[in-house]
């Protein structure tokens, strides 16, 4: 007679899957992915209900912040952002008059983005929220460890970069 009920060997399956070190153990970017994408959700999720801004909005705020101007295709390649993306955000946030896009001749044809003083009020504000957030993040860490951290991500996006991964 069929039955429902998992053998045994299928219920160790599951245990080692769902327990800490399955997949994540053997594969480190499946865990890289997991921890980017609950960073993700969790600031997204922290930003949309407290700011009404998403992550590729807070990307952009971000950049411009440390910039005094940039045309669309700048702004999206400094925040690492798809142009699609990046021009359906600016579109918000000009709406939100935090941005403001200006049509020039003098570097091409360009859209050059800047933060209004809003804008740049809002930046600064979830620049300091970012940061206490990161700090939260890597309150098990020492400075070093953090620091060491940075330095291996780094290398292994120049690993990405060279092997055009």
């Amino acid at each position: 007679m069929p039955t429902d009920r998992p053998s045994a060997v299928q219920r160790d399956a599951r245990e080692e899957a769902h327990s800490n070190g399955g997949l994540e153990r053997d594969h480190v970017a499946v865990l890289l992915t997991n921890i980017g994408l609950r960073i993700s959700r969790g600031a997204t999720a922290y930003y949309r209900a407290n700011w009404d801004v998403g992550m590729v909005e807070w990307r952009l705020l971000m950049v411009l912040i440390r910039a005094d101007a940039l045309n669309v295709s700048e702004l999206s390649d400094a925040a690492t952002v798809d142009k699609a993306a990046a021009s359906r955000s600016l579109g918000a946030l000009q709406d939100r008059e935090l941005i403001s896009i200006e049509q020039t001749r003098t570097r091409g044809r360009a859209a050059i983005v800047r933060l209004t003083p809003q804008g740049r009020q809002l930046a600064e504000k979830l620049q300091a929220i970012g940061r206490q957030r990161e700090k939260r993040l890597f309150s098990r860490f020492s400075p070093a460890e953090k620091d060491q951290l940075v330095v291996l991500l780094d290398r292994l996006t120049e690993t990405m970069d060279a092997e055009q991964y």
